[in-house]
């Protein structure tokens, strides 16, 4: 069973002797050794708590995660800081590129996306994604897609969607645009993201 750290900043999987994160280079060192099923119990264990949301407060004002070592927008040493409840959050939602050279912010309630549609100028030489190839909606702060190619389908964690089917999206998904992973292999005309989610 594949086993991996998520990172505690920008949510990215990387491997379990990383000591660093591939993305965005917080330490990993005390971050534990996860696999599927622990990964699971992890979410469902954060989805029961009270609805508060914790944050670490970098001195140059920017919110980080609560297991966040460094901060995400100065790169200054956070693990020193209490974390705190965060009464005026808002969850945002961004989609980064597998590779890490594209990343697409969900700024809208609803967001139709293709190599036509949003995200075109990182999606157009993908000829297994869609003109029209999904919708993404923000409900109550719950990321959904939907799928709408008939014929080249999107892929969440791997798990095809037909044609109208939903999904909802969660923190570090991989996000399959005409393609999923197989043997460790991604199809180079598809588009694969990860879902990163964060408070401000």
């Amino acid at each position: 069973m594949e086993k991996f750290k998520i990172c505690p900043s920008c949510g990215i999987k990387n491997s379990p002797i990383s000591l660093e994160c591939t993305s965005c280079e917080s330490d990993l060192t005390s971050v534990r050794v996860l696999d599927k099923e622990a990964e699971k119990a992890l979410l469902e264990k954060q989805s029961q708590n009270d609805g508060s949301v914790l944050v670490r407060i970098c001195d140059c004002g920017v919110k980080n995660l609560p297991a966040a070592r460094k901060c995400s927008s100065c790169g200054e040493d956070i693990s020193d800081i209490q974390p705190e409840t965060d009464t005026n959050h808002v969850t945002t939602y961004i989609l980064s590129s597998i590779d890490g050279a594209y990343t697409f912010e969900v700024n809208k309630p609803t967001v139709t996306i293709g190599r036509e549609q949003s995200m075109k100028e990182y999606l157009c030489k993908k000829v297994f994604v869609s003109r029209v190839h999904a919708k993404i909606v923000i409900d109550d702060n719950t990321l959904i897609i939907e799928n709408l190619s008939p014929t080249n389908f999107t892929f969440v964690n791997n798990k095809k969607l037909s044609l109208g089917e939903q999904a909802e999206l969660s923190n570090g998904d991989e996000l399959g645009l005409g393609g999923f992973e197989k043997n460790g292999q991604r199809q180079s005309d598809a588009a694969y993201f990860v879902v990163k989610e964060s408070c401000l």
